[in-house]
């Protein structure tokens, strides 16, 4: 069993027997969904946390205090730091009732942060993206906890055009991949060993001419590796962070 603390509560933390304040929900899966028992290992991280640099602390859980409150055994503090790459991944929103669900299988694999962003054929109103964040959010917060993560995965919304994404945010990264099921190259081994990567989806049946013709003279433009079919908008990030993962030095 994982949990996360904000920054503020995680520093206050000491070896030995302590209290930790709890909310409702952490509660509740706690004691009625796990229905953990005494000596059972919880490891307390940071909110703080990202991906290739963690703290978190080794616990056992002793008793429940009451209905917020528990009080754990607090064995010995680790800090991990990784030398793994750093990848966002750019996507565009989807209509489909598995956006959601996209998001979630996203959210498990080692990806410090989710873009929302727009595209010519986008089939959603992008405002009502932005009224789902928080919905989003949450989505990840438990997921990260299902499969006891040190980190929860950023996801922010870009509210600008196309253009402006390539020269004002993607400049930033060493590496950016542009994943599109009508391009002539397959993804390969030549990822090489960057540590700050962008990936970038597009909706459902790839992107336009036009926002191709942005992103040719910048970066190369793939197709997923030994797929010759077409692959689903929901399950396509997915791919693409798989076949990254498997090509980083």
């Amino acid at each position: 069993m994982v949990i996360f603390l904000e920054e503020s509560i995680f520093r206050g933390i000491t070896t030995g027997s302590t209290v930790i304040e709890l909310d409702s929900e952490i509660m509740h899966y706690l004691i009625h969904v796990l229905r953990i028992g005494k000596g059972e290992k919880i490891i307390i991280n940071s909110k703080e946390n990202r991906v290739n640099r963690y703290e978190f602390f080794i616990s056992y859980f002793d008793r429940v205090l009451d209905k917020f409150r528990v009080r754990l055994n607090i064995e010995e503090k680790k800090y991990i730091q990784k030398n793994f790459p750093i990848i966002d991944i750019f996507v565009v929103p989807l209509k489909s009732r598995y956006f959601e669900d996209s998001i979630e299988y996203i959210s498990q694999l080692p990806i410090n942060s989710i873009f929302l962003m727009r595209s010519k054929f986008i089939a959603v109103k992008f405002e009502e993206v932005y009224r789902k964040i928080e919905r989003l959010r949450k989505i990840i917060y438990w997921n990260s906890i299902y499969v006891r993560k040190h980190f929860i995965t950023e996801i922010q919304y870009i509210d600008k055009k196309l253009e402006n994404i390539v020269e004002e945010l993607l400049k930033e990264y060493e590496k950016v991949i542009v994943f599109d099921p009508r391009a002539e190259s397959e993804f390969g081994n030549s990822v090489g060993n960057p540590q700050k990567i962008a990936m970038l989806v597009g909706p459902e049946g790839g992107w336009s001419k036009e926002e191709l013709e942005i992103f040719k003279p910048k970066f190369q433009i793939y197709k997923f590796k030994n797929i010759d079919i077409a692959v689903k908008a929901e399950i396509a990030p997915v791919i693409g962070v798989s076949q990254l993962l498997g090509f980083i030095n």
